[in-house]
């Protein structure tokens, strides 16, 4: 199938997205596969952070074709994905939307401390990308933020993903509110947004609001 022909099944045929969906998730299934012989023993299986970067890896190479409209830098966006969340290194992932304006002015803070203990030759190469990323400077920097607010839906449509949604009692107003804004300029990923999110809802994913 062209490129053309998915964008046009993609617009016009909430089944074909669900069907992407799922041949999307064969590749997420990397997640759990554990090196040197050991497993996770969990009720509810975890993610690292480094596990969503790869989610978004895979994501950039398959939206990247459908929402390019001239010429973007691919580079940039592989390595910005690779480097966006390096603060939590140091502080731990926090919910989106449990974020303070607090949290977020300690994150910038800290990102520069985890690039300044970097190696030399690539110190200065990270802290630009983030900058551009921080900043939502260029299309590389606004599509790998899209591309980072949709990823937790790929790896959340299945038994463990209701598990955690049901477990941190997430509302559809808070998924919403950390998605809607960032992906609206991106039809395609959009469109995921919308299908997926309305699949969550008929499946029971969602706490009532409060």
């Amino acid at each position: 199938m062209t490129v053309e022909e998915t964008k046009k099944r993609l617009l016009e045929d909430d089944d074909f997205v669900l069907s992407e969906l799922s041949k999307l998730q064969e590749l997420f299934k990397m997640k759990k596969v554990i090196r040197y012989h050991h497993t996770r023993e969990e009720i509810i299986d975890t993610e690292s952070v480094a596990e969503h970067v790869y989610g978004m890896m895979i994501l950039i190479d398959y939206f990247l074709p459908l929402e390019q409209i001239g010429q973007w830098d691919g580079e940039k966006i592989f390595k910005t994905a690779l480097y966006h969340d390096i603060d939590e290194i140091l502080t731990g992932d926090r919910i989106g939307y449990l974020k303070t304006q607090s949290d977020r002015e300690q994150e910038k803070a800290t990102q520069q401390k985890v690039v300044e203990s970097l190696p030399l030759s690539i110190q200065q190469k990270v802290d630009d990308l983030l900058n551009e990323y921080d900043g939502q400077a260029s299309i590389e920097a606004r599509f790998t933020r899209a591309i980072d607010k949709i990823e937790p839906l790929f790896h959340l449509i299945n038994d463990n993903g209701k598990k955690i949604c049901v477990e941190t009692n997430v509302t559809l107003a808070q998924s919403k509110s950390i998605k809607d804004k960032y992906v609206k300029d991106f039809p395609y990923i959009k469109r995921f947004n919308e299908v997926l999110t309305d699949h969550m809802i008929k499946e029971g994913y969602f706490s009532p609001e409060q």
